[in-house]
């Protein structure tokens, strides 16, 4: 899939930004949310999801559907932190690849990451994603009805004012294609199956890879389980080792051995 430039990925998203929103306006003049958990939108396009007990059951739903993977943007806060059905899939033999935005690894209650992401789940990490989203399959996606509502939402449940389910369209291209470019641009999440490694080039993997997510300093010593005096030392070390002279040189030169 070719790469896009920043200006093509910005008015993409702002397309996508435009469409549910007039989405939105369409469900506003839908039956009473009361009697129609489930409103369908013109052209089967895509289906709005109301009701906690209605949505949490359509999340649970889509997931138990997928036949191959289920994609996601994943950002706090979260009513529900787990996702039971994900276990379930993944034993199942569907792969699961989330993209964090920098701000779930510091959220309170991440610190513990081998229960916060899910054994085997795929997982990196971006300063930013434009919303919540879930994908199954490349051809059904589920999204927060409204823009302003995405922080009501978690990883299991993810607005509280409205889903937007969209069926196989164009649409779920679209976002499919914006997850894929914002995946290749993240940095994969890794970590140390046993706490107490001492320092090694396997937690040195790990500190860089937390260090290019954007995540802050404590957060990044509170999940390697070492002090924050001891994250510094060790990446003024990694600094000399490598020649370069600030963070971002060494950014720069990870990510050039990267692609090495």
């Amino acid at each position: 899939m070719p790469r896009h430039t920043a200006a093509a990925l910005h008015g993409l998203a702002a397309e996508l930004a435009s469409v549910r929103d007039r989405l939105a306006d369409l469900a506003r003049s839908a039956p009473e949310q009361g009697n129609h958990p489930t409103a369908s939108l013109p052209g089967d396009i895509a289906e709005v999801v109301y009701g906690e007990a209605e949505q949490r059951h359509r999340v649970q739903q889509l997931q138990r559907d997928a036949r191959k993977e289920v994609l996601g943007f994943v950002r706090p806060p979260y009513v529900d932190q787990a996702n039971p059905v994900q276990a379930e899939m993944l034993a199942a033999g569907v792969s699961y690849r989330s993209l964090y935005e920098a701000s779930a690894l510091d959220y309170p209650g991440s610190a513990d990451m081998p229960g916060f992401i899910p054994p085997g789940e795929q997982a990196r990490a971006t300063p930013r994603v434009p919303m919540k989203l879930m994908i199954v399959d490349g051809e059904r996606a589920l999204l927060p009805l409204h823009g302003d509502a995405d922080s009501e939402g978690g990883h299991g449940d993810l607005a509280s004012a409205g889903l937007l389910l969209l069926h196989p369209s164009v649409l779920v291209d679209a976002l499919l294609e914006l997850f894929e470019d914002r995946w290749l641009r993240a940095t994969p999440l890794r970590f140390a199956a046993d706490p107490e490694v001492p320092a090694s080039p396997a937690l040195d993997a790990q500190l860089l890879s937390l260090l290019m997510s954007g995540l802050p300093d404590k957060a990044i010593a509170t999940q390697l389980g070492v002090s924050l005096r001891t994250l510094q030392r060790r990446i003024r070390a990694l600094m000399e080792s490598t020649g370069t002279a600030n963070r971002t040189q060494l950014a720069w030169y990870v990510a050039q051995q990267r692609l090495a």
